[in-house]
């Protein structure tokens, strides 16, 4: 009898050691749609004059630790070990380095944080700031990433040792700062010294607060940042990830065309019922080309199936498998548009057809404004209106002597307005680079869609440098 109390004793002792061990979420019940939340968080949010070792969160529900022990920062990181003690829906965070004496800390819990039993994320990072000594630091930077998703942007901040002058590899050095950004992209610090930073924005894809050249991206600013007592706000730090100008020569540019049923021919011919401007310029990715340039030129048409026109076309190839197609006169308004590509012979027979058609005359809207630069004014500038629908339409303005610009003939819809000063007079955006160290290229995007209408004027589209 006292062997089998004894083997039973074993068991269960074994089994609640392993479900303490292992996150299990409970069983039944509706589903689980809520985040976590802080409710508790030692030191408070602005504590003076802290003598501590350690931090300690309590949270509404289980939290995945993982998630946590990820996604937690603090900056500047204490010099040793982060340990993390957990028990129950509470954790103590505890440094084996000593915090420096009259240091402003602010330790980040980052967007990745989950629960257990829904795995619910809370989407957006929560901050706190305390100081060893008896004041906070109060200097801020905010800014604006632009790019195709956020989920692993992380933007770094490292203080410049201005004496030594030695530029700073984000590949191999750790920050000492650090934070993430919100779903749209909007990112702050805040409670930093009086210091000099420079700053990148980073796609850490592996999550270790690095740049990986090999799978990762990086952002760099036209300039470090000074926070001085007098001057403790910085809000302009904007970072570029995609030019949103198109390289007809990029990987991206042929991701942005459609196949048609063969999966042979790729193009910006989008859908049957589709409306284009009447200057609109097509492009065609023949995939695994084995045609000449002439067979394919010689089988290409286009035709106003209203007027029974065959409009004379320019060719014009950017590499041996991606042609540029567009008239030398308009297309003809509120017309319908038959594209033609007969191929036979080296492949099987391949018919390309396409309806389409053209914008009515009354379609198309006037853009103006007015670029207010200061810091830029031996540099020409570029402005670019680009469809928020369809990238494909697309216009352009260089400005040199004039600050005001003007888009007549504007085909109607929703627009993102982009502008870069053009400092190398090469008529492109360059994004910088981390080795060598290149700065990039000054860059602003208007802070909202313009609306462009048929028969209105949109102006009053101010663009400051």
């Amino acid at each position: 009898m006292k062997k089998k109390f004894s083997i039973s004793a074993v068991f269960i002792l074994q089994l609640l050691f392993f479900s303490c061990a292992n996150q299990i979420p409970p069983s039944g019940g509706a589903d689980d749609k809520i985040p976590p939340k802080i409710i508790y968080v030692f030191p408070e949010p602005g504590r003076l004059n802290f003598k501590g070792d350690a931090v300690t969160f309590r949270f509404d529900e289980y939290v995945d630790r993982r998630s946590f022990e990820e996604s937690f920062y603090i900056s500047p990181k204490p010099k040793g070990e982060i340990n993390f003690e957990w028990s129950g829906k509470e954790v103590e965070v505890r440094f084996e380095g000593k915090f420096a004496n009259d240091r402003t800390y602010v330790i980040t819990v980052g967007k990745e944080l989950k629960d257990v039993r829904g795995s619910n994320s809370t989407g957006s990072s929560y901050s706190i700031a305390f100081s060893t000594g008896g004041k906070l630091d109060k200097g801020k930077i905010s800014g604006r990433v632009y790019a195709d998703k956020y989920d692993r942007i992380k933007i770094l901040a490292y203080i410049r040792n201005v004496k030594t002058g030695t530029e700073i590899n984000p590949a191999i050095q750790t920050a000492d700062y650090i934070t993430q950004t919100d779903d749209n992209g909007y990112y702050i610090f805040t409670n930093l010294p009086s210091e000099e930073f420079e700053l990148f924005a980073v796609t850490d894809e592996d999550r270790n607060n690095l740049f990986s050249k090999d799978f990762e991206s990086i952002s760099i600013l036209k300039s470090s940042i000074k926070i001085q007592d007098d001057s403790a706000l910085y809000s302009d730090a904007n970072f570029l990830f995609r030019n949103p100008v198109m390289n007809r020569s990029g990987i991206d540019f042929l991701k942005e065309l459609e196949a048609d049923t063969s999966g042979y021919i790729f193009s910006n011919i989008f859908g049957k019922d589709e409306v284009i401007p009447c200057d609109y310029r097509f492009y065609f990715y023949f995939k695994n080309n084995q045609y000449t340039k002439p067979e394919i030129i010689n089988n290409f048409s286009i035709t106003d199936s209203v007027k029974g026109k065959v409009y004379k076309t320019i060719f014009n190839w950017i590499n041996d498998s991606l042609l540029e197609v567009f008239s030398n006169e308009k297309f003809s308004y509120s017309s319908e548009l038959q594209i033609r590509i007969n191929l036979t012979g080296r492949m099987k027979i391949l018919n390309y057809f396409k309806k389409l058609k053209t914008a009515a005359k009354n379609s198309s809207g006037i853009v103006s404004g007015k670029i207010l630069k200061e810091d830029i004014h031996d540099f020409p500038v570029y402005i670019f209106l680009i469809n928020k629908d369809n990238k494909f339409i697309s216009y352009s303005r260089k400005l040199s002597d004039s600050a005001d610009f003007r888009f007549d003939e504007v085909y109607e819809g929703a627009y993102i307005v982009f502008s870069f000063a053009d400092e190398n007079d090469n008529g492109v955006y360059d994004r910088g680079s981390v080795e060598p160290f290149l700065r990039p290229e000054v860059f602003r995007i208007y802070d909202k869609e313009i609306k462009v209408k048929s028969g209105w004027n949109t102006d009053n589209i101010f663009i400051e440098y």
